[in-house]
C-alpha cells in the first residue's frame, strides 16, 4: 500500500516549504516516492491528515496544527474493521500526534535541529504563501499597524502582533504619521495570500553609530519585529539580509534597545555575520512639515533630542533630550521644552519661553505680565509678532511648533 495523505496536509506542507521550512520540503519529497508506505514510514501509520486545535483569544484565534493518522494493521485478521474501506477514517482507528512525532515517523529523514523543528511546527499553521516586502509611506505603514488588517489566526496566545499597543486605528494613525512624515522610516511587512498582515518591523536607514570600532559611519537596521507566527520572524530576518540591511534587534522586546546582531559581514569592517554588539545609535530627523501630530510607543529610538539645532532620535537618554516615546497613548512624554524665541531648552513645563526670553518679551502691568509688541495670526492661531520675520516663523519658533506636535494625541 502506498502512503496516503489528505489534500489539506499536502497543501500545508507545500506552503510551509514555500515559506522556508526545509523539513516540509523533505517530507514532500518522501510523499512523492512511488514505493510501499512501509519503506517510508515506521509502524502501521498511514492515511495522514491534519487537525486544527483552536483557542479563542481577544480578536484572534490561536490555531495549533496536529497530525492525525490511522495506526492500525488493517490486514490483521483480528482487526474488527478488517476489509471495511472506511476503517482508516473512524476516530477509534486514528491517533493524533504532535509535529515532532509526525516528522520522526519518516525513516529516511535525518535528525533535525530543534530550531528547524520549531520552524516547521509554526509554518505548518499557515496554509498560504507568505511574502515579505519593504514598503514606505504613511498609507503602507498605517495598514501594517491597523489591527483590522491582521491575520485572524496566530500560533500563540502571546502573539506580539495581536497584543501590540499600537494596533488600534487612532494609534496606528499616529504611528504612521510619525514614521513616514517625521522620522522618514520604512517598514518591512509580511502578508499571507489573503493580504492579512502576519508581521511588521520598522526599518531605519542611514543610522549614525559614533565610536563603534568597526569603521562604520552609518548602518541600516530592522527594529523590533512583531509577528503572529514565530516562523515569520525568520522570514523577515532573511528578507532584511537579502535587502542588505546590516543589523537587527537581538531581543524582540521593549528593552535592550542598544543590543543588536549583524545580518552580514560588510567589506572593510571587522563585523562578522551573527556577531552581537552593543551600540549607541542616532537617527537624524528630517522633521518633515507634513507631520501633523503624535508619536508611537517606540522600542528602539525612544528618545527625541536636539543637538546643534538639529533633531535626533536616539536609543539612549542624554543631553538635549526633549521627549520620551514610551507612552501607549499615541503621544510623547515631555522632558524639556524648546523656547520659541531662541531655541534653547528649558525644563519649566508651565512656561513657554525660557527665562532670558521671558524677561525681554514680557512687561509687568497692574493687570499682570503681558507680552510686548503686537500679535499676528498664523494658521488660525495668534502669536507674538516677534516670532516672525518677513511674515514667516523664525527658525526657533518653527522648531517649537514641530516639537509641540509630538505631545498631541
Amino acid at each position: 500500500m502506498k502512503l496516503n495523505a489528505s489534500n489539506e496536509l499536502k497543501s500545508r506542507l507545500a506552503h510551509a516549504a514555500e515559506n522556508g521550512s526545509g523539513i516540509a520540503r523533505d517530507i514532500l519529497a518522501e510523499l512523492k516516492k512511488n514505493v510501499d508506505v512501509t519503506e517510508i514510514v515506521r509502524g502501521f501509520y498511514n492515511h495522514f491528515s491534519t487537525k486544527r486545535k483552536r483557542t479563542s483569544c481577544d480578536g484572534f484565534q490561536k490555531i495549533r496544527i496536529v497530525f492525525t493518522a490511522c495506526n492500525k494493521d488493517l490486514a490483521n485478521e483480528h482487526f474488527p474493521d478488517r476489509n471495511n474501506p472506511q476503517a482508516p477514517l473512524f476516530p477509534e482507528n486514528r491517533v493524533d500526534m504532535e509535529p515532532s512525532t509526525f516528522i520522526k515517523l519518516f525513516k529516511n529523514l535525518p535528525e533535525y535541529p530543534e530550531t528547524d523543528m520549531a520552524y516547521f511546527a509554526s509554518a505548518i499553521c499557515v496554509d498560504s504563501k507568505v511574502t515579505v516586502r519593504l514598503l514606505e509611506g504613511m498609507q503602507n505603514i498605517y495598514e501594517a499597524y491597523d489591527g483590522d488588517n491582521y491575520s485572524p489566526i496566530a500560533d500563540d496566545i502571546t502573539s506580539s502582533l495581536h497584543n501590540s499597543c499600537m494596533r488600534y486605528p487612532e494609534k496606528a494613525r499616529n504611528a504612521a504619521d510619525f514614521y513616514a512624515n517625521f522620522a522618514g522610516a520604512k517598514i518591512l511587512v509580511a502578508r499571507d495570500g489573503s493580504n492579512n498582515v502576519l508581521g511588521r518591523a520598522i526599518v531605519w536607514e542611514n543610522v549614525r553609530c559614533p565610536g563603534n570600532g568597526y569603521g562604520l559611519d552609518t548602518v541600516s537596521l530592522t527594529d523590533r519585529m512583531y509577528s503572529s507566527h514565530a516562523f515569520v520572524i525568520r522570514m523577515m530576518q532573511n528578507e532584511a539580509r537579502r535587502l542588505g540591511i546590516l543589523l537587527r534587534r537581538k531581543f524582540n522586546d521593549c528593552q535592550h534597545s542598544n543590543e543588536f546582531v549583524a545580518l552580514s559581514s560588510p567589506r572593510g569592517t571587522g563585523l562578522a555575520a551573527g556577531q552581537e554588539l552593543q551600540q549607541a545609535l542616532i537617527v537624524d530627523v528630517p522633521a518633515f512639515r507634513w507631520h501633523k501630530k503624535g508619536v508611537p510607543y517606540m522600542d528602539t529610538f525612544y528618545s527625541i533630542a536636539i543637538k546643534d539645532g538639529k533633531i535626533e532620535l536616539r536609543n539612549y537618554q542624554g543631553d538635549g533630550q526633549i521627549a520620551i516615546c514610551r507612552n501607549t497613548g499615541g503621544n510623547a512624554t515631555r522632558h524639556n521644552s524648546v523656547c520659541p524665541g531662541c531655541g534653547r531648552l528649558h525644563d519649566n513645563p508651565d512656561r513657554i519661553f525660557c527665562s532670558p526670553c521671558r524677561s525681554s518679551l514680557y512687561t509687568s502691568t497692574v493687570f499682570g505680565e503681558v507680552i510686548k509688541g503686537t500679535a499676528r495670526e498664523y494658521k488660525g492661531k495668534v502669536y507674538p509678532s516677534v516670532l516672525f520675520k518677513k511674515g514667516r516663523p523664525i527658525p526657533p519658533f518653527r522648531t517649537y511648533l514641530q516639537m509641540e506636535k509630538l505631545f498631541m494625541a
